[in-house]
């Protein structure tokens, strides 16, 4: 009776250290792909909609650049042309989107905002 014991007490070491070391591999299998997945996100930048109304826009200028820095579109800023009211408000709308931390809400805009994976910088107009 006791050599049952011993036996069945060996099985059950063995078998606790196998799916021991099973989960211990399959860990390890698992984690390896998430630490080399440390990939950069995505730049985003938030433009205007070709759609928005001028009144729409012009609130989103005047809000954008209260709240964050519209130089570039001021005076020899590099974003003057072309000099529309579409293309100002984007630069504004970004420059807030973009000191706000990039988040879907801050480029909004009461729906006249678009978020955009395409760099929009044109010419001397670098967005950031």
């Amino acid at each position: 009776m006791a050599s049952s014991k011993v036996t069945l007490l060996t099985f059950c070491v063995a078998l606790t250290v196998s799916v021991l070391c099973a989960d211990a591999a399959g860990a390890e299998t698992v984690a390896q792909p998430l630490r080399h997945s440390h990939r950069k996100a995505s730049k985003t930048w938030c433009v205007a909609k070709p759609s928005a109304e001028a009144a729409a826009l012009q609130g989103n200028l005047e809000f954008a650049c209260s709240e964050s820095d519209c130089g570039a579109i001021q005076g020899t800023g590099g974003c003057t042309h072309p000099d529309s009211l579409l293309s100002r408000a984007s630069v504004a709308m970004n420059s807030y989107y973009q000191a706000r931390g990039r988040n879907t809400w801050n480029c909004f805009f009461n729906g006249t905002g678009l978020i955009t994976i395409t760099d929009p910088s044109l010419g001397n107009c670098k967005y950031a």
